[in-house]
């Protein structure tokens, strides 16, 4: 009973070892955003303020987050509209070589980002899109693949029967998707539109070349553009708006949990 106690409370040191080291990163994250004197350090702040948090959601940084917003939410939902119509016949149809296709996209999609921006740049600075419409274009034919991949298997699962009823009753096909297949496959529309959102929040490459000026820079970009900027750091600001970047993504997963917990049981590959 004695060596087993002293095995449990050796593990118990050793789980709460690891759990501060995790943690010490974020507290320092936190007490450094609402102090108005942080200087880098770990440190209980003397006061609390929201200054920093006022000044990472106003003129430039705010813009910033608004530019993250519109490009995440854009390609997100540009992305779960096109794949739908493109995977709803893709999984009632029988093509000759579409599992190769599907693939062959997939493959092509696993190429390194840094590999195919230069093709992408010079595409886009022809068809003058290297602006924020033209991003939201581009992450969305680069995402493509893995949505309508994802899709057609959630479609898949969906009844023809149901379908069929439907078809009966005279609703058009494209009455048919919105009214019976998406609903049916909500789920695995809510995993496409996270993955995207995210995917597209978190991006910087493609926004850092695409985008010409500061205020056109999602959150992404400026946080690499705010260090060092005008010769200083300000620890203060870099914290509190590395807090709010992080919050949209967080806050999407917490409103979409529901389906998302389902639609992540259902995620699978089918030939």
């Amino acid at each position: 009973m004695d060596r087993s106690f002293a095995r449990s409370r050796l593990g118990a040191l050793a789980l709460a070892f690891v759990a501060a080291i995790w943690v010490s990163p974020f507290a320092w994250l936190v007490l450094s955003a609402v102090d108005p004197e942080t200087n880098g350090q770990l440190r209980i702040p003397h006061a609390v303020g929201i200054g920093n948090f006022v000044l990472a959601l106003s003129g430039q940084a705010g813009q910033q987050f608004l530019n993250s917003l519109y490009l995440a939410v854009g390609t997100a939902t540009l992305t779960v509209l096109v794949a739908s119509m493109a995977a709803y016949p893709l999984s009632r149809m029988r093509l000759p070589g579409q599992t190769t296709l599907l693939w062959g996209l997939v493959l092509l999609r696993m190429l390194p980002e840094a590999g195919t921006i230069v093709p992408t740049f010079f595409a886009a600075k022809q068809l003058h899109g290297l602006n924020m419409p033209g991003m939201i274009v581009a992450m969305t034919v680069l995402g493509m693949p893995f949505a309508l991949l994802l899709l057609k298997n959630f479609f898949d699962t969906v009844p023809i029967e149901l379908e069929e009823a439907a078809y009966l009753e005279g609703a058009s096909i494209w009455q048919i998707l919105r009214l019976v297949v998406v609903p049916l496959s909500r789920s695995g529309v809510a995993v496409v539109w996270f993955f995207t959102f995210t995917s597209a929040w978190n991006a910087f490459l493609l926004p850092f070349i695409f985008a010409r000026t500061d205020t056109s820079f999602p959150m992404s970009v400026g946080l690499f553009t705010a260090f060092g900027e005008y010769g200083g750091i300000s620890y203060g600001f870099l914290t509190a708006y590395s807090l709010i970047y992080s919050l949209p993504a967080v806050a999407v997963y917490f409103l979409l949990r529901r389906n998302l917990n389902t639609g992540f049981a259902g995620v699978g590959v089918k030939g």
